[in-house]
């Protein structure tokens, strides 16, 4: 469920009223341990600032210094940095990262409206999901480096998706489609060759919450850092005010039985049910027996979920499974701000199938395995 375009959203805002172009670095490649993985991107603007991050810092000033050529060139091009080496001879940056990266660099144009970031943008704006491929090198002039193909992955069969691609893109898209990760494949049209990147694009996370009170103001606040699309609705219309919840995207007077009005709940990645009166979490809960969302977070302890899923009778099989209460992980909050940073982690970890726990679990070894003393 990653997305790694959420900080580029408002960049691209900024952009278009600058009318100024900029450098999309995107990593294509990775191996061993790295501050970001394949699909990460960073803008670089004329004047050396940087939207987004890379290498945690660690190769970003070198990146400024690559990007100028292609300002000044236009050509697209492809750097690798290579941090395994714990003397860090060729670079003599002393990164001591343990891995390395593959960014490709391309001059993104003011007057092409920043293509490709404008349809990237688009397509998370209008919750699409996609494939994005990007010729990286080219031997053939029809597909040169930084050519840029979108698939869209919302149809209904590949004979359909196979229409909207290009030979020879078709059977990758659909094999990343398909594994869902991002990779680069080789291709070879008349002798000639082509390496183009793959990578499955996702809108940002759409979070709903069913309950206007103060503990959800910290909520709407996390969820935005993250990027997700927040829409707060409450059945008492003096809860619903702009200025107690300027991060939201949408704010809506509905009760339960409302709820459906003119609100198409499945495009909901996540819910939280927290409107504190246990009968209106009952009839929300009532009303979302139907729903596809994957997660449904309710406050409260254990006894008050079953209490809850009592009260829909056999309805209860539908979604009960998809019910996590208490909702978040446990990390012994207590405050409205911890128990959102709770609840946020918890609708992130089970999205991403992950567990939640330390990094620095047992399938590491003990640290004084690896420190020398």
């Amino acid at each position: 469920m990653a997305n790694k375009i959420n900080h580029l959203i408002d960049a691209y805002q900024r952009l278009t009223q600058k009318a100024e172009n900029c450098v999309l670095a995107t990593i294509i490649e990775t191996f061993g341990s790295t501050y970001q993985k394949a699909g990460a991107r960073m803008l670089i603007t004329t004047e050396g600032e940087l939207i987004g991050l890379l290498g945690g810092g660690c190769f970003e000033r070198d990146l400024i210094e690559q990007a100028l050529t292609v300002f000044e060139t236009g050509a697209p091009k492809t750097v690798f940095y290579d941090m395994r080496s714990s003397d860090d001879i060729i670079w003599g940056l002393g990164l001591g990262c343990n891995g390395a990266v593959r960014v490709f660099l391309q001059l993104l144009k003011a007057e092409e409206q920043f293509a490709p970031l404008n349809t990237l943008i688009d397509a998370a704006e209008n919750n699409a999901q996609s494939i994005m491929v990007t010729v990286v090198e080219s031997e053939y002039n029809d597909f040169p480096a930084g050519y840029s193909l979108f698939v869209p992955t919302t149809t209904t069969n590949n004979r359909e998706l196979l229409s909207t691609a290009p030979f020879p893109f078709t059977s990758a898209a659909l094999q990343t489609i398909e594994k869902q990760k991002p990779h680069i494949e080789t291709h070879v049209i008349n002798s000639q060759t082509i390496k183009a990147f793959y990578e499955p694009i996702h809108p940002p996370l759409r979070l709903l919450i069913l309950g206007a009170g103060a503990d959800a103001i910290p909520l709407t606040q996390f969820a935005r850092l993250l990027g997700w699309r927040i829409t707060v609705v409450d059945h008492r219309p003096g809860y619903i005010i702009k200025d107690r919840f300027p991060h939201v995207d949408q704010l809506l007077y509905r009760t339960p039985e409302t709820l459906h009005d003119d609100l198409d709940i499945n495009q909901f990645n996540a819910l939280i049910v927290m409107t504190h009166n246990i009968e209106y979490d009952q009839r929300y809960l009532k009303a979302l027996v139907y729903c596809e969302i994957p997660f449904i977070g309710l406050l409260g302890p254990v006894h008050r979920k079953i209490k809850l899923l009592q009260s829909l009778g056999n309805d209860a099989s539908k979604i009960s499974s998809r019910v996590f209460g208490p909702v978040g992980l446990d990390i012994g909050a207590e405050t409205p701000e911890e128990i959102a940073l709770s609840i946020v982690a918890g609708i992130h970890a089970e999205l991403n199938k992950r567990n939640g726990q330390q990094l620095n679990g047992d399938h590491y070894g003990h640290l004084s395995d690896y420190v020398q003393r």
